[in-house]
């Protein structure tokens, strides 16, 4: 079972690419709740990625960076017999570059967001201290105008993103 996963995104096309990547795997394990810690610098593409994600998923409308609102919340319709909690799924996409304190996401309320029980994104997980383990880890590094993106498992949950979105990688090639 792979615990990392790494890919070159040569443009903001390809990572948006690859978050419908992630997003087909996590359909294909039933669209389980799970926490993404996202890190980057500025600009390294961290909101097309979940931009990415979202779209293949179904949500419709504007997707926004949370750098200003904290959290964006969204809904993801439920599609065919598949999902057996319920008939939407909730997913949060939070941004804690603003944080200036290591506690401020307590104080924000952000624990109910990051209870384990959505899909939820997280920018700058580093700026925020005692947040809840990510199930799976996504580092962006800017290489010119690319980017190598390098995901790393870190619970059973997010192996199993990763072992599916290898077999569905090593099909296609």
């Amino acid at each position: 079972m792979p615990a990392t996963l790494d890919r070159h995104c040569a443009d903001d096309t390809a990572t948006t690419l690859l978050g419908a990547e992630l997003a087909r795997a996590l359909r294909a394990l039933g669209l389980p709740p799970l926490r993404v810690a996202l890190h980057g610098e500025l600009g390294a593409g961290k909101t097309t990625f979940v931009r990415g994600v979202l779209r293949e998923l179904g949500v419709q409308g504007r997707i926004k960076s949370p750098s200003y609102a904290l959290v964006e919340p969204y809904t993801i319709p439920k599609q065919g017999l598949e999902f057996m909690h319920s008939l939407q799924i909730k997913a949060y996409h939070v941004d804690l570059y603003r944080f200036s304190t290591p506690d401020e996401w307590l104080d924000a309320g952000l624990g109910d967001v990051l209870d384990g029980s959505a899909l939820c994104f997280v920018e700058w997980p580093e700026r925020a201290h005692g947040l809840p383990p990510a199930d799976l880890d996504i580092r962006f590094e800017v290489r010119d105008d690319a980017r190598d993106v390098a995901m790393q498992a870190g619970s059973p949950a997010g192996a199993a993103v990763i072992e599916t979105m290898a077999r569905a990688g090593s099909r296609a090639g």
